[in-house]
């Protein structure tokens, strides 16, 4: 790796790590993207309708993204961070492919997905378990498959894999679903779908695939025949690297922030998903990306 400092090195290429990028440089700050892939979990987004003036997948979106930062002399660095330590006034960022030192610093990580944690889920995951619609949804046409979940990206899920499978249940532990009312009427207006609500999964079955899903529904026990499992329960932050910095979070992990995206750690900023946000869109990160980029230039320039 190269041994220059860098006045910002942004982690994460979602939206929230791209539009900072992009905000970062244009304000002439010699500026990093440290990111194992580029637009994070927005790709796997089947429908975006909820950024002005756009409508399509959130992959096209992050390409959009993408091909706007191309024109700008932004370092890409396609890799994972391990860690980060404070050197003085600079932060030592180490990387899977090695180390770079940086004025400040942007935590734009995206979160993974949350797990069931149930029996056979680990297993099968890859042989009927998945986590994303868009890549696997093909695989299951005119077969069976369930989605669990009440969210939105839930309820989008259920709507799209009814259009290519034969049958879709939708299982959520709660008595309503906490996705947007356009999104309830798709849901009620597809025949082949069916809402299973106080529904606890507990073991998911097969052997060589999936075979099928124990639910529990009133205390009793209940076994669906199933070719296909999506799970949409929400996500946890990606925070693991933090660890030396003793960062403030919240109870579920989530980087504490004020209104101008700075965090308890000086010269750190945070954006999009990963920070204490209660509304976790697209349109959100991506403000949030261009609010922290104007706080590190205003620290950076005292």
């Amino acid at each position: 790796m190269k041994k220059e400092v860098y006045d910002i090195i942004i982690i994460g290429a979602g939206p929230a790590g791209m539009t900072a990028g992009l905000y970062s440089i244009r304000n002439g700050l010699k500026t990093a993207i440290v990111s194992k892939d580029i637009g994070g979990t927005a790709n796997s987004i089947l429908l975006l309708e909820n950024w002005p003036g756009f409508k399509g997948n959130g992959s096209e979106l992050m390409k959009n993204f993408f091909d706007n930062l191309k024109g700008y002399n932004i370092e890409f660095v396609m890799s994972e961070v391990d860690s980060i330590k404070k050197l003085g006034g600079e932060f030592l960022v180490k990387t899977k492919k090695g180390e770079m030192k940086t004025k400040s610093i942007i935590i734009a990580s995206g979160t993974d997905r949350r797990k069931l944690d149930i029996p056979g889920e680990k297993e099968l995951t890859g042989k009927g378990v998945s986590y994303c619609v868009t890549c696997d949804a093909f695989f299951f046409k005119n077969k069976t498959v369930a989605v669990i979940g009440g969210s939105d990206c839930a309820a989008v899920s259920a709507v799209a894999l009814s259009d290519l499978a034969k049958k879709t249940y939708l299982f959520y532990r709660g008595e309503k679903l906490r996705c947007e009312e356009i999104n309830v009427a798709r849901l009620k207006k597809k025949p082949n779908v069916e809402i299973f609500y106080k529904s606890i999964p507990i073991k998911i079955l097969g052997k060589e695939k999936v075979e099928g899903l124990v639910i529990k529904e009133d205390g009793k026990e209940k076994e669906i025949k199933l070719d296909g499992i999506f799970v949409e329960i929400g996500a946890t932050p990606i925070t693991g690297f933090t660890k030396e910095l003793d960062i403030k979070m919240d109870k579920e992990k989530n980087i504490i922030v004020d209104g101008e995206m700075r965090t308890s750690v000086k010269g750190i900023f945070a954006a999009g998903d990963v920070t204490n946000s209660k509304l976790k869109q697209v349109v959100i990160s991506s403000s949030q990306g261009a609010i922290a980029a104007k706080s590190a230039y205003e620290y950076l320039k005292k």
